[in-house]
């Protein structure tokens, strides 16, 4: 059929975008690009790099003709413990702290007309835990054993926002992104939950299943004044088809929707080398239902899968971020910068936790880029998401033993990237 051969051209194009990919702020990275990467995320404002369009379009003003193209690789270590629970002993369960997730970062920019320009940025989101002695294997039923022993849950989001900016006023524009996305889900080992499935043989180890999705960015920056620049910008919710081998486990029959994001920044120049920059996100997790519908449901008579139904039942996240950098010699560009985000996973809600170990909020970045000339850059960066745990209160419900369910995570990244213009800048 049309739909799926569509589908499954859009997943080969982002095969080379992403082969995984894994997040520390819920599904996304902590920022959109090598250089926001080790600028504490900081993603609408003072970003000069093509892979950052998809957080803000109308930065694709005054790029001139640049592509930039490289990598990220995020080593993450999580794990989850269940406590004062009848149906088996008090224990820890590690997540494969050997994964290494590669995310590929690619953009370009064009100018067009004078004032106006186009581009493209490839984006990803998703998260991998996976789980040798499965969390859950103890509420398995005889015949759910060997199914649910182990445990595993990749959800990958790769795409590409296909942009357009204007500049409407000397040094103001603003852009516009088409978001167009390609979701593929797999679960194994959550057998146990079939049960509370009103579609129990679409919940689980059912094989790796995908979606299209399409979705809005609109975003301006401009200067306010000689020493000071903003942005601000909107992502949409993205609207996705069903992934119907999942219907009996996600909501609304196998929808999964990217919540929304949207926010602003501000970047001051005390000093002709020295920047600083602040930002504000705000993701709108709860307004999806996959995302932010709770686990409570269950127990109102909403069984998995179901219309509005049992989600992850995470909370809205508010992220605060701060960079700064300094130009050291004429080549030289040195960053750094710290974010910090709100909880996500409230003590009700750790039930799942498990499958989406979204607990971090503390990061601290660092980066560099180091011009060759005029044209030519190369960028790095590294990051640590600290540890941090969400501990269960009331979270395992009577049903399955009682007790307390919570989970850990750690990431560290690093990246690389290389930047090229072409002529004159824009």
């Amino acid at each position: 059929m049309k739909d799926a051969r569509f589908s499954a051209l859009i997943g080969l194009l982002c095969l080379f975008v992403s082969s995984q990919s894994q997040a520390t702020l819920g599904l996304f990275e902590h920022g959109s690009g090598i250089k926001s990467l080790g600028y504490g995320g900081v993603s609408y404002v003072g970003v000069d790099e093509t892979t950052a369009l998809g957080a803000n379009p109308a930065f694709a003003i005054g790029l001139g003709r640049r592509f930039d193209i490289g990598a990220d690789v995020l080593t993450i270590k999580s794990s989850t413990t269940i406590v004062g629970n009848a149906a088996g002993p008090d224990a820890t369960y590690a997540s494969d702290g050997r994964h290494v997730f590669p995310i590929p970062q690619i953009g370009f920019t064009v100018p067009v007309a004078p004032r106006w320009a186009i581009g493209l940025a490839a984006f990803a989101a998703g998260f991998g835990p996976d789980y040798e002695q499965s969390p859950y294997a103890r509420f398995a039923s005889p015949q759910q054993a060997k199914s649910a022993a182990s445990a595993m849950n990749s959800l990958k989001i790769v795409g590409f926002s296909l942009v357009t900016a204007h500049e409407v006023l000397p040094g103001q524009s603003i852009g516009l992104a088409v978001n167009l996305q390609h979701q593929s889900l797999t679960l194994r080992g959550a057998t146990p939950f079939e049960a509370l499935s009103e579609s129990p043989d679409n919940v689980s180890d059912v094989g790796k299943h995908g979606a299209l999705g399409i979705g809005f960015t609109v975003g301006w920056t401009g200067k306010l004044t000689n020493w000071l620049t903003g942005g601000v910008s909107y992502r949409s919710k993205a609207w996705t088809q069903r992934i119907e081998e999942y219907r009996g486990l996600l909501p609304d029959h196998g929808r999964l929707e990217l919540p929304a994001i949207f926010g602003g920044g501000l970047q001051f120049a005390p000093t002709p080398p020295w920047r600083i920059a602040t930002e504000f996100q705000r993701y709108q997790y709860a307004d999806s239902h996959a995302f932010g519908n709770s686990i409570d449901l269950l127990f109102q008579g909403h069984p998995l899968g179901s219309t509005d139904g049992p989600g992850f039942g995470w909370s809205n996240q508010n992220v605060y971020k701060f960079g700064t950098s300094y130009q050291l010699t004429p080549e030289l560009l040195l960053r750094a910068g710290i974010l910090y985000g709100t909880r996500i996973i409230p003590r009700s809600q750790t039930l799942f936790a498990a499958l989406a170990p979204a607990t971090s909020k503390l990061h601290y970045t660092a980066g560099l880029t180091y011009a060759f000339s005029a044209a030519s850059e190369l960028s790095f960066y590294g990051a640590l998401a600290t540890k941090t745990t969400a501990d269960g209160q009331n979270s395992i419900p009577a049903s399955f033993g009682g007790g307390e369910i919570s989970t850990r995570f750690r990431g560290i990244s690093v990246g690389v990237s290389y930047g090229r213009h072409f002529g004159k800048r824009g």
